[in-house]
């Protein structure tokens, strides 16, 4: 079978799991729980001792988001790519997104709107407050949290700071397909490549002329959108001959991954968040294309270390629960520090440190539950819907391919 077959095979003939993959999505959100449950926390009362430094090695964490997007755009460019010439390619796409996606989300949105004005109509005036005008919970339902501005409160804060990231990825989930689709490989390589040096553009301006720049570069899925595009490159680079020409330079690859991380580490220290405009235009993409080049080098030199690790069985394990666990992590958190000691979380002292473990027991103890009884039922019952026609339709495509390369 030739490449441009192989990047036109059936979704249903390819559709795997790598367990790679789930151990970078493992590291993913261990990042960002570290994030909330450690650096975030209360570490110290007047000085900067052990546990403040400790706290400090983690406050990258927020980087864990990125290589959710890296992932989404791999996986998701991949399987659009495997079934773009199939009948129902949007039907089968669209159904196992609502699947996956929605159930978890607007359950957890609900009981965040269930619980706020319960909170708002019989708590006292203080807890109340907590909650404010904040709710909002339309805008989260058509996930436009990323771009309308919405009031945030404590509670906010806690229960659905998070799902800023899910919004990017719906709306990614509206364009992508078209893309992929409708545009030739050359095409789609082009425009992906544009977005790539695009987003960085778009947030040096929009951090430096728009009212709360930072965070609308931070939050727009235009702005975001570079890593989002490096890991549909790699899908694609994954399904044609570029593949072969990364097997034969693995040792380059790891380099130019040795030298990001060292980048990476270094922002640990001197840049662990943009502060300037110029900042923001070059952080996020410098963290993106370490996460794109981690996950080919996980994928093409399965003996590196790095792919061994990502094999563990403890990240997988965190890889398949990672979406309920990223909901919830930082609500669960607030919610116990709440009701024990009516203060934001700290680990300062044992009473916080046991604390936080709780919420982490829960946050965990959740999530599988979740992934057992709820998220993977209905992943299964989505992919019933397959993408039909694909076969006929995917030689025929190949062989105009082939046929007219130029085109391509």
């Amino acid at each position: 079978m030739n490449e441009a077959q192989k990047v036109l095979e059936p979704t249903s003939r390819r559709e795997k799991r790598w367990p790679e993959l789930d151990g970078l999505r493992g590291i993913a959100i261990l990042l960002v729980f570290l994030l909330h449950y450690v650096t975030d926390s209360r570490t110290h009362e007047g000085d900067f001792g052990l546990l403040y430094k400790f706290a400090q090695i983690f406050r990258l964490g927020w980087s864990g988001v990125d290589l959710f997007f890296v992932l989404s755009g791999f996986l998701i460019g991949g399987i659009l790519l495997d079934a773009r010439s199939s009948s129902n390619y949007f039907r089968a796409f669209y159904i196992r997104r609502v699947h996956r996606i929605l159930p978890v989300y607007y359950a957890w949105i609900a009981l965040y709107a269930i619980a706020g004005y319960s909170i708002m109509k019989w708590a006292s005036a203080v807890d109340a407050a907590t909650v404010g005008g904040s709710l909002r919970a339309a805008m989260y339902f058509l996930f436009l949290q990323n771009i309308l501005h919405i009031p945030v409160t404590l509670y906010s804060n806690y229960m659905v700071s998070p799902t800023w990231s899910l919004a990017v990825e719906e709306q990614f989930y509206l364009v992508a397909p078209f893309l992929i689709r409708y545009l030739s490989l050359k095409r789609l390589t082009t425009v992906l490549l544009a977005c790539v040096v695009g987003a960085p553009v778009l947030r040096y301006f929009v951090f430096a002329f728009l009212p709360d720049g930072i965070n609308k570069a931070t939050v727009l899925m235009p702005c975001r959108a570079d890593a989002l595009a490096m890991g549909m490159l790699a899908a694609i680079a994954w399904r044609t001959p570029a593949k072969a020409w990364l097997l034969r330079r693995v040792s380059l690859l790891k380099i130019v991954a040795g030298i990001l991380l060292l980048g990476a580490l270094a922002m640990i220290k001197w840049l662990p968040g943009p502060r300037t405009a110029f900042e923001g235009a070059y952080q996020f993409s410098w963290i993106a294309c370490l996460y794109a080049g981690a996950l080919l080098l996980a994928l093409l030199d399965g003996q590196s270390l790095l792919a061994r690790v990502s094999r563990w069985r403890f990240l997988r394990e965190c890889g398949r629960v990672s979406y309920c666990v990223y909901l919830i992590h930082r609500g669960i958190l607030g919610v116990c520090h709440w009701i024990f000691f009516r203060s934001l979380p700290r680990i300062d002292d044992w009473s916080g440190f046991s604390v936080t473990l709780l919420a982490a027991f829960l946050t965990w103890t959740i999530a599988r539950a979740s992934w057992r009884y709820l998220e993977k039922p209905l992943i299964d019952r989505g992919h019933r819907q397959t993408y039909a026609s694909a076969i006929e339709s995917s030689a025929r495509i190949a062989r105009e391919e082939v046929a007219t390369p130029a085109q391509n």
